[in-house]
């Protein structure tokens, strides 16, 4: 997170745009290993590693997002190239599509057993032994204390500028093809002039609850930023639940136009 942190604060430092520091902090974590993007994806059913994300700028409303890519390290380098190069006759690109963009403008693709870490093999092994009583849903609920580890981030230029950035692997087990939410803008990241949030958690109902853009219009609206996180969670929460009659979970940041920020969660 250190290092994270610091790519960013120097992209705003220079007087970088917000995008810029969103992109460098989360492109920071996809190399990590650590977490749930980049290096560190969980595997799907077929054991491989999927990648999701989205950008979004809050000035423009302009957005990218590559959805399913399995070749590419550093997917929000690419889902900002789709940002910034884009005319808006396409801003969501998925797996070969995005790829081959990604190839013609030199961006490096790899091999996906590059992006397989033995962290997620053995997951992976582990899970299928029970994947009968398995939903993904569940690593997102309370009785699971191994955070999966989806990446965020929010940030505010000196121009005042917002934007917004989310990175994943989805969920383990998912089905090859599956698309959450951490590409769809509303759903997994939203930006505006007044905030931007990002969200995690368990896709299918972020996507259902639009979550971000929910939260940043509730800002807009007038809600003090903590208040109304919490407030989307619980209404998510009681709004959806999974087939085991648990109530939906997920987690938020937020940044708003004065530099106030919050974070709420309900996940592990």
């Amino acid at each position: 997170m250190g290092d994270a942190l610091e790519r960013g604060r120097e992209v705003l430092e220079r007087d970088g745009g917000a995008v810029e520091a969103a992109a460098e902090a989360v492109s920071s974590m996809e190399s990590s290993g650590i977490f749930d993007a980049g290096r560190g994806g969980v595997l799907n059913l077929d054991g491989e590693v999927e990648l999701d994300c989205g950008i979004m700028c809050g000035r423009s409303l302009d957005y990218g997002a590559v959805v399913g890519v399995k070749r590419i390290e550093n997917p929000v380098s690419l889902a900002r190239f789709i940002l910034e190069s884009s005319d808006g006759s396409a801003r969501i690109l998925s797996r070969e599509g995005a790829e081959k963009i990604a190839g013609k403008n030199g961006f490096s693709l790899v091999e996906n057993d590059q992006l397989v870490c033995e962290r997620e093999r053995s997951r992976y092994r582990e899970l299928l032994r029970k994947l009968e009583n398995y939903h993904t849903s569940h690593p997102f609920l309370p009785s699971d204390d191994v955070p999966r580890g989806t990446v965020g981030c929010v940030a505010r230029d000196r121009a005042g500028g917002l934007a917004a950035a989310t990175s994943t692997g989805g969920t383990p087990m998912r089905p090859a093809g599956r698309v959450g939410d951490s590409a769809l803008p509303g759903s997994g990241y939203y930006a505006s002039g007044s905030a931007a949030c990002s969200a995690t958690g368990w896709g299918e109902a972020i996507t259902a609850s639009l979550l971000a853009g929910r939260s940043v219009d509730g800002v807009e609206a007038g809600g003090a930023p903590a208040s109304v996180l919490c407030a989307a969670l619980e209404r998510m929460r009681t709004s959806i639940r999974n087939r085991d009659g648990r109530g939906a979970t997920g987690g938020l940041i937020l940044l708003d136009s004065e530099g106030s920020g919050a974070f709420a969660f309900s996940t592990p």
